[in-house]
């Protein structure tokens, strides 16, 4: 479509006029003489968004589409034009730059009117501008409904997808918690006969046996904890965790911890120390999951601190607005920190930060491998407690270790 349609300006004058009803002879000559005809091939911009509003145009024949840019690589388109159909006036009455891009749809034909003579037969017909502002509020409004319906659809369609992730998950919960319960009972059974194994008198006296069924009563240790992890999220995520209330001593809970962990901290070379335990009251919680909290918290800062260095539990009242009374214990190390986008997400189950050793043979090793559940369940006992868990970090860097501190509020005064 190279060659032109109109070959003359009287040509372009009975186009406008019923385009443009209303004007005068005069002001149809005006824009008529103004007027410019352009061809564009399928595909072409004729205006691009961002540009200064310079002119305006009418489509001769063909189609234009308007789009909007909404990234580097995706544009939402608006609406067409066809023949007849004014475009490109919104920049001229709002004085501004472009909001939107106008292309080809097909080969095409227009007539360019430029900003100057518009604006000056515009003034003169405020009928014209009044109708203008009509035509451009009603495509607006179009625009804005074609928008609103494919929002709500987007937003059906992520339902959906919602629904059936939360199916799946549920699905891969119950099977995880199915299968961690039945391997449980024959792993705790052989975990019996190991230790039996291990405390024979025959066993005993030969080394290279001895040292056999040790590993073989250390590996079935870590896979029976490992189950009872995963029954422990499961029944904290689910809500069928019950709270026995009884008097905990957050001081001999730890003092315990310490026991427990008191190898693995004498090979790295790790200390860990605690400050105003003693002086917290007793909490009524559970015994056991309290247990559970704190460990996974000492157990997790181990993890992430370098030989050498240095855990802290540190124990406090505060008052906190919206929980009254609080025990607060925050577990501080000098390990690898966390990164700002990981502070929240560290508590999923299953998450892990770093790169860890995943064929470590402990979760007490330095970045050793584990399920990424400890946090979880940290979580989850906090909560159930009726308090809260949140995890500090300067960031996340294995050269300086600028270190993390896990805090947990457990209010003295729980809902039944």
């Amino acid at each position: 479509m190279d060659s032109p349609v109109f070959s003359s300006n009287a040509d372009i004058k009975e186009f406008l006029r019923p385009i443009l009803f209303g004007l005068t002879e005069e002001d149809l000559d005006e824009l008529a003489q103004a007027a410019v005809e352009l061809a564009f091939p399928a595909g072409a911009v004729v205006c691009r968004e961002g540009e200064e509003g310079d002119a305006v145009y009418v489509v001769i024949q063909g189609w234009v589409e308007v789009v909007k840019r909404l990234d580097e690589d995706n544009h939402r388109p608006l609406h067409r034009a066809g023949t007849g159909e004014i475009f490109g006036e919104m920049a001229i009455l709002q004085e501004s730059v472009r909001t939107a891009s106008v292309r080809a749809v097909e080969p095409t034909n227009v007539l360019r009117i430029a900003q100057a003579p518009f604006l000056t037969v515009l003034g003169r017909n405020p009928s014209l501008g009044v109708r203008m502002l009509v035509r451009m509020t009603r495509r607006l409004r179009d625009s804005d409904q074609k928008a609103i319906a494919e929002l709500r659809e987007a937003n059906e369609g992520l339902r959906r997808a919602l629904e059936q992730l939360e199916r799946l998950d549920r699905t891969k919960s119950d099977f995880i918690r199915v299968s961690a319960h039945e391997l449980r009972t024959p792993v705790a059974a052989l975990l019996g006969y190991a230790q039996m194994m291990r405390n024979d008198r025959i066993v005993q006296g030969v080394p290279h046996l001895r040292e056999l069924v040790q590993g073989v009563v250390t590996s079935t240790e870590r896979l029976h904890r490992l189950f009872n992890s995963i029954l422990d999220v499961s029944r904290l995520m689910t809500g069928e965790v019950d709270i026995v209330h009884s008097p905990v001593n957050i001081a001999v809970a730890f003092d315990g911890i310490a026991s427990e962990f008191e190898e693995a901290l004498a090979e790295r070379a790790v200390t860990l120390g605690f400050v105003g335990l003693s002086g917290l009251p007793t909490y009524a919680g559970d015994p056991d999951l309290v247990y559970k909290l704190f460990y996974h918290l000492v157990n997790n800062a181990i993890k992430y601190t370098p030989d050498g260095g240095r855990i802290t539990a540190t124990g406090r009242m505060v008052d906190v607005p919206e929980l009254g009374r609080c025990i607060e214990v925050a577990v501080e190390d000098t390990g690898i920190g966390i990164a700002p986008q990981d502070l929240d997400l560290i508590f999923e189950k299953f998450y892990r930060t770093g790169e860890l050793a995943l064929h470590s043979s402990g979760t007490t090793n330095f970045k050793g491998g584990g399920p990424g559940l400890g946090l979880a369940i940290a979580q989850g006992v906090a909560l159930a407690h009726g308090g809260r868990i949140w995890a500090e970090s300067p960031g996340y860097d294995e050269e300086t270790c600028p270190g993390s501190r896990f805090a947990v509020q457990l209010p003295l005064t729980q809902d039944s």
